[in-house]
């Protein structure tokens, strides 16, 4: 699946507004990932990190700014460039980091990747009643169930839907056109 600048673009919105995670975090780690890069691109991307360890503040803000408040702008056809030269870095950051979030852009909300998080978010349910959670954690949960199952459902619907319309056989071997009696 080919993955587009703008959706990087939101990949990285969301990435950032995570629990645990600012733009400078962000940029910690995709500056890390830039310079990790077999073949990096010519963009000015400065190391942020010192031998020992420790933040070169300056830097930092330098590539904050880079990355969040002019390339990610791509208004012009030089940001955009930049930006996109950036997505490598950007996607083995977000893969380190939050592979969920990874999934959920390079999957494309897959039926695979429906139904893993399906199985999770059930899995949470049942853990949360066996452990006699709050009612208000059960209800979250529950209601994150019935959200994937939701979606689940309507996606398996849209890519099967013409399989089945024309696939499906009844216990008497004629065909039945399975499209209009599905939910």
């Amino acid at each position: 699946m080919k993955i587009t600048t703008e959706q990087v673009c939101e990949a990285l919105d969301t990435w950032v507004c995570r629990p645990g995670m600012t733009q400078e975090q962000a940029t910690i780690l995709i500056t890390e990932a830039f310079w990790a890069l077999k073949e990096r691109p010519n963009i000015d991307v400065q190391r942020v990190t010192f031998n020992d360890g420790e933040v070169d503040q300056r830097a930092l803000g330098v590539n904050r700014v880079k990355i969040f408040e002019r390339w990610k702008a791509i208004d012009t056809r030089d940001k955009r460039d930049k930006f996109t030269a950036l997505i490598p870095a950007i996607m083995e950051a977000i893969r380190i980091s939050d592979f969920r979030l990874y999934c959920e852009i390079t999957d494309g909300k897959s039926i695979t990747y429906m139904i893993a998080g399906l199985n999770k978010e059930y899995g949470d349910v049942v853990e949360s009643g066996l452990l006699f959670a709050d009612p208000v954690v059960v209800e979250r949960e529950t209601d994150e169930l019935i959200e994937k199952a939701i979606a689940f459902k309507h996606a398996y619907r849209q890519q099967y839907q013409y399989y089945f319309a024309d696939k499906q056989m009844s216990a008497r071997g004629s065909y039945e056109y399975r499209c209009t009696t599905m939910g």
